[in-house]
Parts: structure tokens; C-alpha cells; sequence
């Protein structure tokens, strides 16, 4: 991969190329773009492209690590939103565990959303490139992290297990959603009446392990 840019100018050029290829890959797909493409949106020559990137694999890459780091800076507001709300409530009440999963499966719903055709294309290319697969892999690893550390605060013995079931079930969910709408009715409303469904069904196992430990103790 190329140095990154220093100069303003120069990292502006390369975010404008980065913004074009984004929307090249979504609107056309990543077969079709081209470096020449790419540049011509972005308002530049097709020299300019290889100045800052060796090929379109290349600035792939480059979005799919923008876009993991932009998910979890948000998925580590929307915790610290939760963390905080908990502290509000009495101390003693139980936490307010389907309001969580709701918050978050809405949130990680609009992620995908905003781009499901960038999405498949990023899934598409993962089994082609290795170097973009080890950028996926890594990124799910950090929000498997954080979902394994939500698990852990139940103090449940297969807590590894509940917590690799627990995102495949999230992720299934939304991905169904997102890219098999004709499965659900079209109105928004109605995926959100899916979603909230969804967070009930996730979190009925976590509130009746809490319910269990508290009779245990």
C-alpha cells in the first residue's frame, strides 16, 4: 500500500478518489469499475488513481478498514449510551437487556442499510483477496470482542459459545432484513416491528439466566 499523504491537497484528491470508488463499486460493481472510471467521478486524472493506490483491490481495502473503524467507534458510543442509562436507574433494577439488543440491532440495520450494495461486494471479494479477507476477519473480530465482553457480564460457563451464537443470530437477522426484503412486508415499519421482534427472542435467553441466577442466590 502507498504512504499516506501529508499535504491537504493531496489527501483531499485521495478521499474524493476513495468517495468515487465507494460509489463506483455500488452503483456498477467492482468487476466493471475501473481505475479510469474511478478518477473520472472523483474529478481527476486516471494518472492521479496510481498516485495514491496500486490498483481498485487496493482502495477496497481501503473502505472496508474506514468502514469497520467507523462501526466501532459508533457500536463504543452506542455502549457508553447504555452504560450510562444503567447508571441512571435504581440501583438493584435489572437492566434493561431487549432495550440493548433493539438499540443495536437497529443500529448495526442501518449500517448495513445505508450500502447494502457495497456490503455484497465486500463479501463477494473477501474469498478472492486474501489481504481483504484478513481486514474482514480482523474487523468481526473486534465486534465479537465486544459482544463476548456483554456475554461475560452474566457469569455464564459457555460464555464463548453463547456469544459466537449470539452475533451469527444478529447478523443472520439483518442480513435477511437488508437483503431479502421480499421475505418481509416492504414498509419500514414493518422491519422495525422485526427487528424489535428479534431483540426479544435475543434477549429472552439472557433475562431468563438472570432469572435463574437470582433464585440460586
Amino acid at each position: 500500500m502507498k504512504i499516506l499523504p501529508t499535504q491537504e491537497r493531496a489527501l483531499i484528491k485521495r478521499q474524493a478518489l476513495i468517495d468515487a470508488a465507494t460509489a463506483e463499486f455500488s452503483s456498477i460493481g467492482f468487476e466493471v469499475a475501473t481505475a479510469k472510471s474511478i478518477a473520472s467521478v472523483a474529478e481527476v486524472a486516471t494518472g492521479t488513481f496510481y498516485q495514491y493506490f496500486d490498483n481498485k483491490n487496493e482502495i477496497l481495502r481501503v473502505i472496508a478498514s474506514t468502514r469497520f473503524d467507523g462501526l466501532h467507534q459508533q457500536i463504543g458510543l452506542l455502549e457508553l449510551k447504555a452504560v450510562n442509562e444503567a447508571q441512571l436507574t435504581i440501583i438493584g433494577a435489572r437492566l434493561d437487556i431487549e432495550g440493548q439488543f433493539s438499540d443495536t440491532l437497529m443500529f448495526v440495520y442501518q449500517f448495513h442499510a445505508g450500502d447494502p450494495e457495497l456490503h455484497q461486494v465486500l463479501e463477494q471479494r473477501r474469498a478472492l483477496d486474501p489481504k481483504l479477507q484478513t481486514i474482514m476477519d480482523q474487523g468481526e473480530a473486534v465486534l465479537k470482542k465486544r459482544v463476548l465482553t456483554f456475554v461475560n457480564t452474566f457469569n455464564i460457563s459457555n460464555a464463548e459459545l453463547i456469544a459466537e451464537n449470539l452475533f451469527a443470530m444478529a447478523e443472520g437477522l439483518v442480513h435477511r432484513l437488508v437483503f431479502h426484503s421480499s421475505l418481509y412486508n416492504s414498509t419500514e415499519r414493518d422491519r422495525k416491528e422485526a427487528l424489535e421482534v428479534g431483540a426479544k427472542m435475543l434477549a429472552s435467553y439472557f433475562i431468563q439466566n438472570q432469572a435463574k441466577t437470582n433464585l440460586d442466590n
